[in-house]
């Protein structure tokens, strides 16, 4: 017996997301679903509130311009946030896109295979699960961390955990500004993560479909009937097409967004590790930007493991079938698996910005020239 949609979704396993992302305002509805005012007023709501704080972060950074301390501090918030707001934009702007990915994901060609066949996706699904959790975990740790801040400072100053320029005395009304910063922090902070494991686990379907193909091409048994052996094997090719389609779509909604955040993410982790050599080890600060630089570190290591993994998989399509009976095929047979084999040479890749293929390859190219940023604001520090 095989498994259908209703044995198994694959749209449930990015549910949490949607969920989230639907809740804040910026997942895309139908134009003729309920609760459509309401959705809209959310987004607005979570918007204003993002610009606020972004327009604080820059008249603050103005104001420090002439302290390179200050003002990397004020950098690496404006960067994450500012990076936030492009990719959430880049997130509205291909909604309709996300619901054609959502529609292809009912497609048939992902379904009717043996149950135990349904696990090799469940595996995948459950793995991606588990790292997306650990890391919106981090966010929520980092979040919490930075929220308690004004309250376990040695100081006894009433300092906001955020850097910002705001129009009042902060001192006299210090636990609504705190309150609202937090607010945001948080809200941007789970908005943020869900922009970021979202395309993962788009990206780790694909993974699991062709972890699926691949199975298949090593079952086909090139003994049976002409006609058997040719349906499963057009079927198969059925198969590479629509994953290979599908992780292209996928690849058009966040290839923009992915992009901004690894380029950010350069300055970031930079700026980051700077502000942790001029602040005292052990201190309060030390433990808060270390904490914020491995969340940081982690949200461009899952772009490009998955990224990776889709890469390698989808490379080994070819070896599958050779793993199998092959050889006693028809002729018309080799034909067509030549042809296919062609096609399969090319691995499945996902691009950032059209030019940069998310790999752990790339990963490494990053951290190295995050070092090398701070190697020069270290060295700029030092002569100051």
């Amino acid at each position: 017996m095989d498994f259908t949609i209703r044995d198994f979704d694959l749209r449930n396993s990015f549910s949490l997301e949607r969920k989230l992302l639907l809740v804040l305002g910026f997942y895309p509805i139908r134009d003729k679903e309920k609760h459509r005012i309401l959705h809209q007023l959310s987004a607005f709501l979570n918007l204003l509130l993002y610009y606020g704080q972004l327009l604080t972060i820059i008249i603050q950074m103005v104001i420090d311009r002439n302290d390179l301390s200050k003002l990397t501090d004020s950098t690496l918030y404006f960067l994450t946030l500012f990076t936030f707001l492009c990719k959430l934009f880049n997130f509205q702007y291909y909604g309709k896109d996300l619901i054609e990915v959502e529609k292809s994901l009912t497609d048939p060609i992902f379904y009717g295979y043996s149950f135990h066949k349904l696990q090799i996706i469940k595996a995948k699904v459950r793995s991606c699960t588990l790292v997306c959790l650990a890391f919106r975990i981090s966010c929520t740790c980092s979040c919490f961390i930075y929220s308690v801040v004004p309250f376990i400072d040695r100081s006894g100053q009433k300092t906001l955990s955020i850097p910002g320029w705001f129009p009042y005395d902060t001192a006299k009304h210090f636990y609504i500004t705190f309150f609202l910063q937090s607010l945001s922090l948080f809200i941007s902070a789970h908005c943020n993560s869900a922009t970021d494991t979202l395309p993962c686990k788009l990206i780790s379907l694909a993974t699991a479909q062709f972890e699926l193909l691949k199975d298949n091409l090593r079952t086909i048994d090139y003994e049976n009937s002409f006609e058997e052996t040719k349906h499963a094997l057009v079927k198969c090719i059925t198969h590479h097409r629509k994953i290979v389609n599908y992780t292209k779509r996928v690849e058009t909604i966040f290839s923009k967004g992915i992009f901004l955040q690894l380029f950010a993410s350069v300055l970031v982790i930079c700026t980051t590790g700077f502000q942790l050599v001029i602040v005292p080890f052990g201190s309060l600060k030390f433990a808060i930007h270390g904490i914020y630089l491995c969340a940081m570190t982690a949200q461009i290591a899952i772009y490009c493991y998955y990224g990776h993994d889709v890469m390698i998989t989808s490379d080994e399509i070819g070896t599958s079938l050779y793993m199998s009976n092959w050889y006693a095929s028809h002729i018309k047979i080799r034909k067509i698996m030549v042809i296919f084999l062609e096609k399969t040479k090319k691995p499945t890749i996902v691009l950032a910005g059209n030019f940069i293929t998310l790999s752990l390859v790339t990963l490494t190219q990053i951290l190295r020239s995050a070092y090398s940023y701070f190697a020069v604001l270290r060295r700029l520090y030092a002569d100051d």
